[in-house]
């Protein structure tokens, strides 16, 4: 969690983000980026089917890495009804909430997710994978080469990153 008196900056984690993680067995990393408190969706915890990952998520809850959030304000129910429409439920609830109330969204979805995210977000509010790796170096909770392991994991199980290593990054 973040320091006391630092600027929070509220990120809606959608689930393949946190799957991603998973894989790399760092979710934890998400609990520990300074500033930055992530939640996650009623609905993208839905989306969490594997009993591992269901595991892995109920412990990032338990211990405070994620704060599971409901939707339940008329504007962002309005657009998660609207955005439903156009794409999955859990996408859709990170969506919502992160235009509804002006948080960061991480999500490594593309085609119609990401269109509607940077027409109703603008850019700079949408982080993946790869981005929350870097703040993760930048921070100092891993390394560069731990950085790349978790991408040549990651690859294996078909995310693939269009650079070498994170060390072009940076």
């Amino acid at each position: 969690m973040p320091a006391s008196g630092s600027v929070v900056r509220i990120v809606a984690a959608d689930a393949n983000i946190l799957i991603n993680f998973i894989h790399v067995q760092r979710l934890d990393l998400l609990g520990h980026l300074p500033e930055y408190e992530f939640v996650m969706p009623e609905e993208v915890r839905g989306e969490i089917t594997d009993p591992n990952q269901e595991a892995a998520v109920r412990e990032a809850i338990d211990a405070g890495i994620l704060r599971l959030v409901a939707i339940e304000d008329v504007p962002t129910l309005t657009l998660f009804a609207e955005l439903t429409g156009l794409m999955g439920r859990g996408e859709a609830s990170c969506l919502s909430l992160a235009v509804t109330q002006n948080w960061l969204i991480a999500s490594d979805e593309k085609r119609t997710f990401r269109r509607e995210a940077l027409a109703r977000l603008g850019t700079g509010r949408l982080i993946n994978t790869p981005g929350l790796l870097v703040l993760s170096i930048r921070a100092g909770l891993i390394t560069i080469e731990e950085a790349d392991a978790m991408k040549e994991l990651l690859e294996q199980r078909r995310f693939r990153m269009k650079f070498g290593s994170f060390r072009d990054l940076l």
